[in-house]
Protein backbone atom coordinates (compact mmCIF):
# COMPACT_ATOMS: atom_id res chain seq x y z
CA UNK A 1 0.00 0.00 0.00
CA UNK A 2 1.32 3.47 -0.86
CA UNK A 3 2.58 5.84 1.81
CA UNK A 4 -0.30 8.29 1.22
CA UNK A 5 -2.92 5.75 2.24
CA UNK A 6 -0.87 4.66 5.25
CA UNK A 7 -0.59 8.31 6.34
CA UNK A 8 -4.34 8.84 5.95
CA UNK A 9 -5.14 5.69 7.94
CA UNK A 10 -2.82 6.91 10.69
CA UNK A 11 -4.50 10.34 10.62
CA UNK A 12 -7.94 8.73 10.90
CA UNK A 13 -6.84 7.00 14.12
CA UNK A 14 -5.70 10.11 15.95
CA UNK A 15 -8.21 11.00 18.65
CA UNK A 16 -9.24 14.45 19.76
CA UNK A 17 -9.46 16.00 16.28
CA UNK A 18 -12.80 16.87 14.69
CA UNK A 19 -13.67 14.99 11.53
CA UNK A 20 -13.99 18.23 9.57
CA UNK A 21 -10.48 19.22 10.70
CA UNK A 22 -9.15 15.82 9.67
CA UNK A 23 -10.56 16.38 6.21
CA UNK A 24 -8.49 19.57 5.92
CA UNK A 25 -5.38 17.80 7.23
CA UNK A 26 -5.92 14.99 4.73
CA UNK A 27 -5.95 17.56 1.92
CA UNK A 28 -2.66 18.94 3.21
CA UNK A 29 -1.14 15.45 3.22
CA UNK A 30 -2.29 14.89 -0.35
CA UNK A 31 -0.72 18.16 -1.47
CA UNK A 32 2.51 17.53 0.45
CA UNK A 33 2.01 20.57 2.68
CA UNK A 34 2.94 20.91 6.35
CA UNK A 35 0.38 19.55 8.80
CA UNK A 36 1.95 20.81 12.03
CA UNK A 37 4.56 19.41 14.40
CA UNK A 38 2.03 18.11 16.94
CA UNK A 39 0.06 16.12 14.34
CA UNK A 40 3.24 14.83 12.73
CA UNK A 41 4.49 13.65 16.11
CA UNK A 42 1.26 11.81 16.84
CA UNK A 43 1.27 10.15 13.45
CA UNK A 44 4.78 8.87 14.03
CA UNK A 45 3.95 7.29 17.36
CA UNK A 46 4.85 3.60 17.32
CA UNK A 47 1.43 2.56 18.60
CA UNK A 48 -0.37 4.04 15.62
CA UNK A 49 2.14 2.57 13.20
CA UNK A 50 1.65 -0.87 14.71
CA UNK A 51 -2.12 -0.49 14.58
CA UNK A 52 -2.00 0.42 10.89
CA UNK A 53 0.15 -2.63 10.14
CA UNK A 54 -2.20 -4.92 12.03
CA UNK A 55 -5.24 -3.40 10.27
CA UNK A 56 -3.75 -3.95 6.83
CA UNK A 57 -2.94 -7.57 7.65
CA UNK A 58 -6.47 -8.18 8.93
CA UNK A 59 -8.05 -6.53 5.88
CA UNK A 60 -5.99 -8.72 3.60
CA UNK A 61 -7.12 -11.83 5.48
CA UNK A 62 -10.82 -11.07 5.11
CA UNK A 63 -10.68 -9.73 1.55
CA UNK A 64 -11.45 -6.12 2.49
CA UNK A 65 -9.69 -2.93 1.42
CA UNK A 66 -9.13 0.72 2.25
CA UNK A 67 -10.72 3.57 0.29
CA UNK A 68 -9.69 7.18 0.98
CA UNK A 69 -11.63 10.35 0.34
CA UNK A 70 -9.37 11.04 -2.64
CA UNK A 71 -10.08 7.72 -4.40
CA UNK A 72 -12.45 7.48 -7.38
CA UNK A 73 -14.43 4.65 -5.75
CA UNK A 74 -15.21 6.66 -2.60
CA UNK A 75 -19.01 7.27 -2.37
CA UNK A 76 -19.41 10.46 -4.44
CA UNK A 77 -22.18 12.08 -2.39
CA UNK A 78 -20.48 11.29 0.92
CA UNK A 79 -17.40 13.24 -0.16
CA UNK A 80 -19.54 16.42 -0.18
CA UNK A 81 -20.47 16.50 3.52
CA UNK A 82 -18.31 18.56 5.93
CA UNK A 83 -17.57 15.68 8.32
CA UNK A 84 -16.92 12.96 5.74
CA UNK A 85 -14.57 10.21 6.95
CA UNK A 86 -11.18 10.42 5.27
CA UNK A 87 -10.81 6.64 5.31
CA UNK A 88 -13.38 3.90 4.75
CA UNK A 89 -12.87 0.18 5.19
CA UNK A 90 -14.90 -1.63 2.54
CA UNK A 91 -15.77 -5.17 1.55
CA UNK A 92 -17.67 -6.27 -1.55
CA UNK A 93 -17.57 -5.85 -5.34
CA UNK A 94 -20.12 -3.05 -5.69
CA UNK A 95 -18.97 0.45 -6.71
CA UNK A 96 -20.99 3.39 -5.31
CA UNK A 97 -22.72 5.89 -7.61
CA UNK A 98 -25.09 8.83 -7.14
CA UNK A 99 -28.49 7.16 -7.64
CA UNK A 100 -28.81 6.17 -4.00
CA UNK A 101 -31.50 6.31 -1.34
CA UNK A 102 -31.32 5.53 2.37
CA UNK A 103 -34.18 3.37 3.64
CA UNK A 104 -34.29 3.31 7.43
CA UNK A 105 -36.67 2.64 10.28
CA UNK A 106 -37.37 0.86 13.51
CA UNK A 107 -35.55 -2.27 14.66
CA UNK A 108 -38.78 -3.50 16.28
CA UNK A 109 -40.87 -2.95 13.19
CA UNK A 110 -44.28 -4.39 12.42
CA UNK A 111 -44.71 -7.18 9.90
CA UNK A 112 -46.38 -4.75 7.51
CA UNK A 113 -43.53 -2.25 7.85
CA UNK A 114 -40.87 -4.87 7.14
CA UNK A 115 -42.82 -6.22 4.17
CA UNK A 116 -43.15 -2.70 2.79
CA UNK A 117 -39.43 -1.96 3.25
CA UNK A 118 -38.54 -5.13 1.35
CA UNK A 119 -40.94 -4.34 -1.51
CA UNK A 120 -39.70 -0.76 -1.83
CA UNK A 121 -36.07 -1.90 -1.71
CA UNK A 122 -36.66 -4.50 -4.41
CA UNK A 123 -38.61 -2.17 -6.71
CA UNK A 124 -36.13 0.71 -6.51
CA UNK A 125 -33.16 -1.63 -6.90
CA UNK A 126 -34.77 -3.15 -10.00
CA UNK A 127 -34.67 0.38 -11.47
CA UNK A 128 -30.93 0.66 -10.78
CA UNK A 129 -31.20 2.69 -7.57
CA UNK A 130 -28.85 1.67 -4.75
CA UNK A 131 -30.34 1.13 -1.30
CA UNK A 132 -28.24 2.38 1.63
CA UNK A 133 -29.01 1.32 5.20
CA UNK A 134 -27.45 0.25 8.49
CA UNK A 135 -27.97 -3.55 8.46
CA UNK A 136 -29.91 -3.37 11.74
CA UNK A 137 -32.78 -5.71 12.50
CA UNK A 138 -36.21 -4.72 11.26
CA UNK A 139 -36.63 -2.14 8.49
CA UNK A 140 -32.91 -1.90 7.60
CA UNK A 141 -32.45 -5.63 7.08
CA UNK A 142 -35.60 -5.96 4.98
CA UNK A 143 -34.63 -3.03 2.76
CA UNK A 144 -31.24 -4.67 2.13
CA UNK A 145 -32.92 -8.01 1.49
CA UNK A 146 -35.24 -6.56 -1.13
CA UNK A 147 -32.45 -4.56 -2.76
CA UNK A 148 -30.33 -7.67 -3.30
CA UNK A 149 -33.01 -8.98 -5.67
CA UNK A 150 -32.57 -6.03 -8.06
CA UNK A 151 -29.84 -4.44 -10.17
CA UNK A 152 -29.15 -1.45 -7.93
CA UNK A 153 -27.84 -3.64 -5.12
CA UNK A 154 -27.16 -2.25 -1.67
CA UNK A 155 -24.65 -0.63 0.69
CA UNK A 156 -24.58 -1.55 4.39
CA UNK A 157 -22.95 0.96 6.73
CA UNK A 158 -21.69 -0.57 9.97
CA UNK A 159 -21.27 0.97 13.41
CA UNK A 160 -18.36 -1.36 14.12
CA UNK A 161 -15.28 -2.78 12.41
CA UNK A 162 -15.66 -4.14 8.88
CA UNK A 163 -14.92 -7.65 10.18
CA UNK A 164 -17.53 -7.50 12.96
CA UNK A 165 -21.06 -8.62 12.11
CA UNK A 166 -23.57 -6.74 14.23
CA UNK A 167 -26.19 -7.79 15.02
CA UNK A 168 -25.09 -11.42 14.89
CA UNK A 169 -28.58 -12.46 13.73
CA UNK A 170 -27.78 -10.79 10.39
CA UNK A 171 -24.74 -12.92 9.61
CA UNK A 172 -26.45 -14.32 6.50
CA UNK A 173 -27.17 -10.78 5.30
CA UNK A 174 -23.60 -9.63 6.03
CA UNK A 175 -22.22 -12.49 3.96
CA UNK A 176 -24.61 -11.93 1.05
CA UNK A 177 -23.99 -8.18 0.88
CA UNK A 178 -20.21 -8.72 1.03
CA UNK A 179 -20.56 -11.01 -2.01
CA UNK A 180 -23.00 -8.94 -4.07
CA UNK A 181 -23.12 -5.40 -2.66
CA UNK A 182 -20.86 -3.31 -0.46
CA UNK A 183 -20.22 -3.21 3.28
CA UNK A 184 -18.41 -0.18 4.62
CA UNK A 185 -17.29 1.28 7.92
CA UNK A 186 -15.12 4.14 9.12
CA UNK A 187 -13.99 2.01 12.06
CA UNK A 188 -10.86 -0.16 11.85
CA UNK A 189 -11.03 -3.97 11.96
CA UNK A 190 -11.96 -5.43 15.32
CA UNK A 191 -13.72 -2.29 16.59
CA UNK A 192 -16.75 -3.30 18.73
CA UNK A 193 -20.21 -1.76 18.14
CA UNK A 194 -20.01 0.94 20.82
CA UNK A 195 -23.26 2.95 21.30
CA UNK A 196 -21.64 6.24 20.25
CA UNK A 197 -20.75 4.74 16.88
CA UNK A 198 -24.34 4.55 15.64
CA UNK A 199 -25.15 8.29 15.47
CA UNK A 200 -21.80 8.67 13.66
CA UNK A 201 -22.72 5.77 11.37
CA UNK A 202 -26.02 7.49 10.57
CA UNK A 203 -24.24 10.52 9.07
CA UNK A 204 -22.58 8.19 6.55
CA UNK A 205 -25.93 6.64 5.63
CA UNK A 206 -27.46 10.10 5.09
CA UNK A 207 -24.36 11.55 3.43
CA UNK A 208 -24.07 8.69 0.92
CA UNK A 209 -27.65 9.10 -0.29
CA UNK A 210 -29.67 11.50 -2.43
CA UNK A 211 -32.66 10.97 -0.17
CA UNK A 212 -33.64 9.47 3.17
CA UNK A 213 -36.88 7.48 3.36
CA UNK A 214 -38.14 6.59 6.84
CA UNK A 215 -40.56 3.67 6.53
CA UNK A 216 -41.68 3.14 10.11
CA UNK A 217 -40.23 4.68 13.28
CA UNK A 218 -41.18 5.95 16.71
CA UNK A 219 -40.05 9.34 17.98
CA UNK A 220 -37.17 7.62 19.82
CA UNK A 221 -35.85 5.83 16.74
CA UNK A 222 -32.33 6.47 15.46
CA UNK A 223 -33.89 6.69 11.99
CA UNK A 224 -34.99 10.23 12.87
CA UNK A 225 -31.34 11.14 13.53
CA UNK A 226 -30.51 9.90 10.03
CA UNK A 227 -33.34 11.98 8.57
CA UNK A 228 -32.27 15.15 10.37
CA UNK A 229 -28.66 14.66 9.33
CA UNK A 230 -29.89 14.23 5.77
CA UNK A 231 -31.75 17.53 6.07
CA UNK A 232 -28.51 19.23 7.20
CA UNK A 233 -26.74 17.83 4.14
CA UNK A 234 -29.46 19.03 1.76
CA UNK A 235 -30.90 15.57 1.04
CA UNK A 236 -34.54 14.88 0.19
CA UNK A 237 -36.39 13.67 3.30
CA UNK A 238 -39.40 11.38 2.89
CA UNK A 239 -41.60 9.38 5.25
CA UNK A 240 -44.48 6.93 5.03
CA UNK A 241 -47.46 7.94 7.18
CA UNK A 242 -49.23 5.62 9.61
CA UNK A 243 -51.91 5.42 12.26
CA UNK A 244 -51.89 8.22 14.84
CA UNK A 245 -52.74 5.57 17.46
CA UNK A 246 -49.61 3.49 16.81
CA UNK A 247 -46.32 4.58 18.40
CA UNK A 248 -44.42 2.84 15.58
CA UNK A 249 -45.62 5.61 13.26
CA UNK A 250 -45.24 8.56 15.63
CA UNK A 251 -41.76 9.39 14.32
CA UNK A 252 -42.69 9.22 10.63
CA UNK A 253 -45.84 11.26 11.22
CA UNK A 254 -43.74 13.87 13.07
CA UNK A 255 -41.30 14.11 10.16
CA UNK A 256 -44.19 14.72 7.76
CA UNK A 257 -45.60 17.34 10.12
CA UNK A 258 -42.19 19.05 10.10
CA UNK A 259 -42.04 19.12 6.30
CA UNK A 260 -40.84 15.72 5.10
CA UNK A 261 -42.35 14.53 1.84
CA UNK A 262 -45.32 12.19 2.38
CA UNK A 263 -44.81 9.01 0.36
CA UNK A 264 -47.56 6.58 -0.53
CA UNK A 265 -46.19 5.15 -3.76
CA UNK A 266 -42.97 4.41 -5.63
CA UNK A 267 -43.96 7.16 -8.08
CA UNK A 268 -43.64 9.73 -5.27
CA UNK A 269 -40.03 8.71 -4.66
CA UNK A 270 -39.12 8.77 -8.34
CA UNK A 271 -40.79 12.12 -9.05
CA UNK A 272 -39.24 13.78 -6.00
CA UNK A 273 -35.66 12.48 -6.17
CA UNK A 274 -35.09 10.49 -9.37
CA UNK A 275 -37.10 12.23 -12.13
CA UNK A 276 -34.71 10.84 -14.75
CA UNK A 277 -35.82 7.30 -13.90
CA UNK A 278 -39.20 6.23 -15.23
CA UNK A 279 -41.26 3.36 -13.84
CA UNK A 280 -42.78 1.32 -16.61
CA UNK A 281 -46.43 0.73 -15.89
CA UNK A 282 -47.11 -2.94 -16.37
CA UNK A 283 -50.80 -3.60 -16.72
CA UNK A 284 -51.97 -6.21 -14.28
CA UNK A 285 -53.14 -9.40 -15.91
CA UNK A 286 -56.89 -9.19 -16.28
CA UNK A 287 -58.60 -10.70 -13.29
CA UNK A 288 -61.95 -12.31 -13.15
CA UNK A 289 -64.54 -10.37 -11.22
CA UNK A 290 -64.23 -12.45 -8.04
CA UNK A 291 -60.43 -12.38 -8.08
CA UNK A 292 -60.44 -8.61 -8.52
CA UNK A 293 -62.87 -8.19 -5.62
CA UNK A 294 -60.74 -10.22 -3.18
CA UNK A 295 -57.54 -8.60 -4.40
CA UNK A 296 -58.95 -5.16 -3.57
CA UNK A 297 -60.09 -6.30 -0.13
CA UNK A 298 -56.69 -7.74 0.78
CA UNK A 299 -54.60 -4.63 0.09
CA UNK A 300 -51.13 -4.05 1.57
CA UNK A 301 -52.01 -4.68 5.22
CA UNK A 302 -52.54 -8.19 6.59
CA UNK A 303 -56.20 -9.15 6.67
CA UNK A 304 -57.79 -12.28 8.13
CA UNK A 305 -59.64 -14.73 5.93
CA UNK A 306 -62.85 -14.26 7.98
CA UNK A 307 -62.79 -10.53 7.22
CA UNK A 308 -62.19 -11.25 3.52
CA UNK A 309 -65.19 -13.60 3.40
CA UNK A 310 -67.41 -11.16 5.27
CA UNK A 311 -66.54 -8.16 3.08
CA UNK A 312 -66.82 -10.11 -0.17
CA UNK A 313 -70.20 -11.66 0.64
CA UNK A 314 -68.97 -14.88 -0.96
CA UNK A 315 -69.49 -18.42 0.29
CA UNK A 316 -66.47 -19.49 2.39
CA UNK A 317 -65.64 -22.42 0.09
CA UNK A 318 -65.77 -20.18 -2.99
CA UNK A 319 -63.69 -17.43 -1.33
CA UNK A 320 -61.00 -19.96 -0.32
CA UNK A 321 -60.87 -21.32 -3.86
CA UNK A 322 -60.36 -17.83 -5.28
CA UNK A 323 -57.72 -17.02 -2.64
CA UNK A 324 -55.85 -20.18 -3.63
CA UNK A 325 -55.97 -19.10 -7.27
CA UNK A 326 -54.62 -15.63 -6.40
CA UNK A 327 -51.85 -17.19 -4.36
CA UNK A 328 -50.89 -19.59 -7.13
CA UNK A 329 -50.63 -16.65 -9.52
CA UNK A 330 -48.25 -14.93 -7.08
CA UNK A 331 -50.59 -12.00 -6.40
CA UNK A 332 -51.15 -12.65 -2.69
CA UNK A 333 -49.31 -14.41 0.12
CA UNK A 334 -50.83 -16.44 2.93
CA UNK A 335 -49.47 -16.41 6.48
CA UNK A 336 -49.99 -18.50 9.61
CA UNK A 337 -53.24 -17.84 11.41
CA UNK A 338 -55.32 -17.35 8.25
CA UNK A 339 -53.92 -13.96 7.20
CA UNK A 340 -53.37 -12.70 3.64
CA UNK A 341 -51.34 -9.89 2.13
CA UNK A 342 -50.68 -8.68 -1.42
CA UNK A 343 -47.41 -9.93 -2.91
Amino acid sequence: MDSLKVSLIALSKIRGIKKSAKKELAQRILEGREIGDEITKKMKEAKIEREVEEDLQRLDQIGARVVTIFDDNYPPLLRQIPDAPIVLYVKGPFLPHEDTIAIVGSRKASFEGMNLAEKIGETLSSLGITIVSGMALGIDAQAHKGALKGNGKTIAVLGCGIDVCYPVENRWLYEKISREGLILSEYPPGQPPFPQHFPERNRIIAGSSKAVLVVEASRRSGALITARLGLEYGRDIMAIPGSIFDDLHSGTNLLIKEGARLVDSIDDILEFTFPHIKLEKKEMEELEKEESLLYQIIGNVRVHVDEIIEKSGMEPSRALAVLTKLEMRGLVKSFPGGFYLRS
